[in-house]
């Protein structure tokens, strides 16, 4: 596909991830999708499948997926709701297909993710202290919860491939500026970014980011991304105050190594930066 084209389909998509990510709980209609695209019926799919790397329905599941392991960790409503927001008319449907994707069935995830964080828990997490060279992002801001910020990952990165900007395999970049257990869920602030050269012209749609050089701890976490809560918390109430250091006056970020719509959730791999001052 010609970068021409390939921008002119970005445009056209646009809409249509807004509306999915806005909209979790609807069943995508095939006519409607086409209209917000101001495509054909008849090749909209393909369109998107070509553009995105999965389907429109692959694209929902992954959505609602998230969702779901989210309010099983919260203790949010019965597996029954949880289940039928996730688009499972059937718990036995649900069962499987959150089996496969997380390793265990939905009781067993929402009895071992819900307990609070015990600090006197003898946990350990893998971290470093290293050198962070910097970085310069294409970025798009995002406002509420960081567990949402996955579709609009999904818009960067299809607006920042149309322009021969990174590669679908390129590293994604999440800076969060707020403490979620402090901040109001709809003041929370963040950014999907993806790394591109100091001199790249972005265009509409994308705004520049940099993340400056400097000494960071990087904690490397294996597992889905909604549960990084309790690395966070070992982090700042054990690691940080044994250690003596003091945080720089630059956000957390993290840094995902797997593509999501291709690793299942307890495979992926998120390195979190915690800038250091020197």
């Amino acid at each position: 596909m010609k970068p021409q084209t390939r921008a002119h389909y970005a445009r056209r998509l646009e809409p249509v991830l807004l509306w999915l990510a806005s909209h979790p709980d609807a069943d995508p209609e095939l006519h409607h999708l086409a209209d917000l695209a101001c495509l054909s019926p008849y090749h909209f799919h393909r369109v998107y499948r070509a553009m995105m790397g999965e389907t429109v329905s692959a694209t929902v599941q992954r959505m609602r997926m998230h969702r779901a392991a989210v309010a099983l960790a919260a203790g949010r409503g019965s597996l029954r709701e949880v289940a039928l927001h996730a688009g499972y008319a059937s718990d036995a449907a649900f069962n499987r297909a959150f089996g496969a994707a997380f390793g265990i069935s939905p009781g067993r995830y929402r009895a071992a993710r819900s307990s609070p964080f015990d600090p006197q828990e003898p946990t350990m997490y893998p971290l470093t202290l290293e050198p962070f060279p910097g970085v310069i992002l294409a970025a798009l801001p995002h406002r509420g919860s960081y567990q949402d910020i996955g579709p609009v990952f999904d818009r960067l990165y299809m607006l920042a491939g149309s322009r021969g900007l990174v590669g679908r395999d390129a590293s994604g970049y999440g800076v969060y500026f707020d403490d979620p257990e402090q901040v109001p869920v709809d003041a929370l602030r963040s950014l999907a970014g993806v790394p591109v050269p100091a001199d790249t012209p972005l265009g509409d749609s994308l705004e520049r980011f940099e993340i400056p050089a400097g000494r960071c701890a990087v904690l490397t976490y294996t597992g889905p991304y909604n549960e990084m809560g309790k690395a966070y918390n070992w982090m700042f109430s054990e690691w940080l105050p044994a250690s003596g250091m003091e945080p720089a006056n630059i956000p957390m970020f993290e840094q995902y190594l797997n593509d999501p719509r291709t690793t299942l959730p307890a495979q992926l791999q998120t390195r979190i930066f915690l800038p250091i001052k020197d």
